[in-house]
C-alpha cells in the first residue's frame, strides 16, 4: 500500500550462499560439487539395490536372475518418483526407510555376533573363536587400503553441507551457541557406531567381507535384511536425489513471473521441462551404474576423493579467508592456507590412486 517499502527476501544462510558470498560466479562449481555428491549417493543406491536383490532371487526362488534386470526395474520405480516436487510428500516413505534400515541394522550385528561367537579350528589344531581367529589374520592394511581415505569422506557428505543451515534454523540463541559442541558429540558418536560396527563386522567375516555387506550374510534372516535394504534405499532415493535435482532445475527452468498465468503457462512449462530433467538425469545416472555396477567400492571411494574432500577441506578454509578478511589473523589465515593445500593433495592422490587401481578391485 501507500507508504510502504518494498521487501527483499534475506537469502538463507547455507553451503552455496556462503560460496556465493565468498567467491562470487565461481561459486558455481560448489554447487556443481554438492549436486555430484548428491548424485554419487544416489548412483551407489543403484548399484547396491540391483546385488541385493539379484542375492534375493537366488536364494527365495533359486533363480539366477541378472542384477541388470533390477537396475532396470529400479530405474522405472524412481523416474515417477523424481517428479514430486513438494518434499513433504516423502516423510512417510522416509519414516519406513527409517523403520526398515534400523531393522537391517541391528540384525547384522546380530548375525555378525552369531557368526563370529562361533568356532573354527586354528593352525595348530586348537578351537578359537572366528572373532579371535579373524583379529589375529586380518592385515593392518590391505593393497587397497587408500580406497578408504575416500570413502570416509563420502560416509560424512550429508554433515559437510548442513551443517550451517542446521545451525541457522535453530530460532534460540543460546541453542544455536550451544549448537557446535552438541555437533562435535553427535558427531563422535556416529563416528564411533562406525568404528565398532565395522570391528564387529570386520572380526565376523574376515576377509570373506563383501563392499555390500549384506552380500557377506547367509540364512532366511539375511534374505529379509536384504529386502528391509533394498525397499529401503527405494524409497530414500528420492529425498537423497531431490538437493541435487533442484540445483540442476535452478540451471534449467525458467521463471515465470506473470503470477496469473504461472500454473496456465509458465508454471506449465516448468513442471514439463522438471520431469524431463528428472527423467534423463535419472537415466544417465542409471547408464553409469551399468559400467560401474561390479566396483562399489571403488565408485563410493572417487566420489568421496574428487567432491567430498574439497566440500570438507578445500572449500570452508577458503571462504573463511574471503568472508572474515578483516577479522582474522594472518596465523589463522595460513592455517586455513595449510588445510585446503592439505585438501589438494588428498583429493589428487586418493582419486589417482582409485583410478589406476580401478580393474583390480572388482566386488565379489
Amino acid at each position: 500500500g501507500k507508504g510502504s517499502a518494498p521487501t527483499h527476501e534475506v537469502p538463507s544462510l547455507t553451503y552455496p550462499e556462503l560460496a556465493r558470498r565468498a567467491f562470487g560466479p565461481p561459486s558455481v562449481l560448489v554447487d556443481v560439487g554438492i549436486a555430484a555428491l548428491q548424485f554419487g549417493v544416489c548412483l551407489t543406491y543403484l548399484i547396491f539395490v540391483p546385488h541385493n536383490l539379484a542375492e534375493c532371487a537366488s536364494n527365495i526362488l533359486g533363480m539366477e536372475i541378472d542384477k541388470f534386470y533390477f537396475l532396470a526395474f529400479m530405474i522405472l520405480v524412481e523416474i515417477p518418483l523424481g517428479w514430486i516436487r513438494d518434499i513433504t510428500r516423502l516423510t512417510l516413505t522416509n519414516v519406513v526407510a527409517t523403520g526398515l534400515i534400523v531393522y537391517g541394522l541391528f540384525f547384522v550385528i546380530v548375525l555378525a555376533f552369531v557368526h563370529g561367537l562361533g568356532t573354527v579350528e586354528d593352525y595348530d589344531g586348537t578351537s578359537r573363536t572366528v572373532f579371535a581367529y579373524n583379529f589375529d589374520n586380518l592385515p593392518a592394511f590391505n593393497d587397497s587400503w587408500f580406497i578408504f581415505v575416500g570413502t570416509s569422506f563420502f560416509m560424512m557428505e550429508g554433515s559437510i553441507t548442513l551443517v550451517v543451515p542446521l545451525q541457522e534454523s535453530i530460532v534460540n540463541s543460546e541453542d544455536r551457541a550451544a549448537f557446535p559442541r552438541g555437533n562435535r558429540i553427535v558427531t563422535a558418536v556416529i563416528v564411533a557406531f562406525y568404528i565398532a560396527f565395522s570391528l564387529v563386522c570386520c572380526g565376523a567375516f574376515g576377509d570373506e567381507i563383501h563392499t555390500a555387506l549384506t552380500a557377506s550374510l547367509d540364512g532366511t534372516l539375511a534374505t529379509t535384511i536384504q529386502l528391509a535394504y533394498s525397499v529401503a534405499v527405494l524409497l530414500t532415493f528420492p529425498l537423497q536425489a531431490f538437493p541435487a535435482m533442484e540445483v540442476v532445475h535452478g540451471y534449467c527452468s525458467t521463471p515465470s513471473h506473470d503470477t496469473d498465468n504461472d500454473m496456465r503457462s509458465g508454471g506449465t512449462d516448468n513442471v514439463v521441462r522438471r520431469r524431463i530433467v528428472s527423467t534423463l538425469t535419472i537415466c544417465i545416472l542409471g547408464m553409469v551404474a551399468v559400467s560401474a555396477i561390479d566396483y562399489l567400492g571403488n565408485v563410493v571411494s572417487i566420489l568421496g576423493s574428487l567432491f567430498g574432500i574439497p566440500l570438507a577441506l578445500i572449500v570452508p578454509p577458503l571462504m573463511h579467508n574471503r568472508l572474515l578478511v578483516l577479522d582474522i589473523s594472518r596465523r589463522t589465515r595460513y592455517i586455513n592456507y595449510g588445510i585446503a593445500s592439505v585438501g589438494f593433495l588428498a583429493t589428487g592422490a586418493a582419486s589417482l590412486a582409485t583410478i589406476v587401481t580401478w580393474d583390480k578391485e572388482e566386488d565379489p
